[in-house]
C-alpha cells in the first residue's frame, strides 16, 4: 500500500481545527509479491481470487455494509461507500481526501484530519469544522471535486461555461477543480442549484495564472461566491478570496458585494505573500441582518484566510444574503481542492 501525501497543513480559522491535504491510498495490484509471498494471495488469509481486503488478512471476509470493501481494510466500515474510479489511481479507491483514515462518506469534516469525529450538537457536522457548533444546522454540503461538475453546476450569464472547470491534479497528487480560461477582464464563474439562506463556505485556492492590467480592469481574483442571485438583467453576489492588483503586483484577501462584476462595497486586507503558485485556505460567512425573512435585510460578511497567522476582513452591505454558492475567477486561471458548505440556520 503506498499513500500520496502533500506536505501542506491548513489551518482552520472559523472551524477551529487543522486540515491536511493528504491523500487516499491506492493498492498496487499487480506489483511484484516479495519472495515467499504468493502472489495470488498476498496478505495470507488462504483467500485467493476476489479478497474484498487482498493486503489485510480477513479470512472471514466480513463485510457489513456491502460496498464490496471488507470490514478489516474499509475506511467506513458501517457507511457504504464503494471504490471508485479516481484520477491518477490505477485501481478504484475509497476516497479520503484529508488522509485522516474516516472515508469521505462517513468523516464529518472530511476536509480536515483530526483523530477523533465528534459532533456535540449532532447535526452531522464535525465540532473542528461546524462553524455554529451549538446549533444544529442542516446537512452540510462536500465536494472533494474529484469529479467534473455534474448537472446540478451551471455557468450563470457572462461568466464563461462549464466546461471551462476541469478536474485536474497536481504533481503533489491534490485533485481538484481548475478553471483554465485566461482572457483577461472576464468573469468565469460556475454555481450550484438551490438557494440558501445564509452561508459559511471553507475552500482551497491555487492561483496558477494571472492576466496583466487591460483597459478594463486591473484587479484579478479567484473566489468562493456566498449568496448569488440574479434580479432582471443584473447579477448581484458576495465573494472572499484572493485579489492581485496587475498594475502594482499587490495582494489582498477581500470580502466584497459585487454587480455584474463591479464593486458595490469592498472591504480588503493585506496578504503578505504573494497568491501565485500558493495555497490559500480560505473560510467566508454571510449573515442576515435586521430581518428574519427571506429576501429581505442587509448581510455581514467575513472572509478569512490562511496557513500562517489568519488575515480577516469584514464588511457590511445593503443585500440580503439568499442566493448560490459558486466558484469565481476574474482574470486569473485557479484551482480548488474542495468545498465544504454549511447553511448556517437551525435546520428545521
Amino acid at each position: 500500500m503506498r499513500t500520496v501525501r502533500s506536505a501542506l497543513i491548513l489551518c482552520v480559522v472559523l472551524g477551529g481545527g487543522c486540515a491536511s491535504a493528504n491523500r487516499v491510498s491506492d493498492s498496487d495490484a499487480g506489483a511484484d509479491a516479495p519472495a515467499g509471498v504468493d502472489p495470488d494471495d498476498p496478505d495470507g488469509d488462504g483467500v485467493k481470487a476476489g479478497d474484498n481486503c487482498p493486503d489485510v488478512p480477513n479470512a472471514d471476509q466480513l463485510d457489513g455494509d456491502g460496498d464490496g470493501v471488507g470490514d478489516a481494510c474499509d475506511n467506513c466500515p458501517t457507511v457504504a461507500n464503494p471504490p471508485l474510479a479516481t484520477l491518477g489511481y490505477a485501481n478504484p479507491i475509497q476516497r479520503d481526501h484529508d488522509g485522516d483514515g474516516r472515508g469521505d462518506a462517513c468523516d464529518l469534516c472530511p476536509h480536515i484530519a483530526s483523530a477523533s469525529d465528534t459532533d456535540d450538537d449532532g447535526d452531522g457536522i464535525g465540532d473542528a469544522c461546524d462553524p455554529q457548533p451549538t446549533v444544529k444546522n442542516p446537512p452540510a454540503y462536500w465536494n472533494g471535486f474529484y469529479d467534473p461538475p455534474d448537472a446540478t453546476w451551471t455557468a450563470p450569464r457572462n461568466a464563461g461555461a462549464i466546461g471551462d472547470w476541469q478536474v485536474t491534479r497536481l504533481d503533489d497528487g491534490s485533485i481538484g477543480w481548475r478553471q483554465h480560461v485566461l482572457d483577461g477582464s472576464k468573469r468565469h464563474q460556475i454555481i450550484m442549484a438551490g438557494e440558501k439562506k445564509e452561508h459559511y463556505i471553507d475552500s482551497v485556492i491555487l492561483v496558477d495564472g494571472i492576466a496583466p492590467a487591460d483597459a478594463t480592469a486591473k484587479l484579478r481574483n479567484a473566489e468562493v461566491t456566498y449568496g448569488f442571485f440574479p434580479v432582471a438583467t443584473n447579477d448581484f453576489y458576495f465573494s472572499c478570496g484572493v485579489r492581485n492588483d496587475a498594475s502594482t503586483n499587490t495582494n489582498t484577501i477581500e470580502a466584497t458585494a459585487l454587480e455584474n462584476d463591479v464593486l458595490q462595497t469592498d472591504k480588503t486586507a493585506a496578504w503578505p505573500t504573494a497568491i501565485l503558485n500558493a495555497r490559500v485556505h480560505v473560510t467566508g460567512r454571510v449573515s442576515r441582518v435586521g430581518s428574519t425573512q427571506p429576501r429581505m435585510g442587509t448581510s455581514n460578511l467575513s472572509c478569512i484566510a490562511g496557513p500562517g497567522t489568519p488575515v480577516a476582513v469584514t464588511n457590511s452591505v445593503a443585500l440580503f444574503p439568499d442566493g448560490q454558492l459558486g466558484l469565481r475567477t476574474y482574470g486569473t486561471t485557479a484551482w480548488f481542492d474542495y468545498v465544504f458548505y454549511v447553511e448556517a440556520v437551525a435546520a428545521p
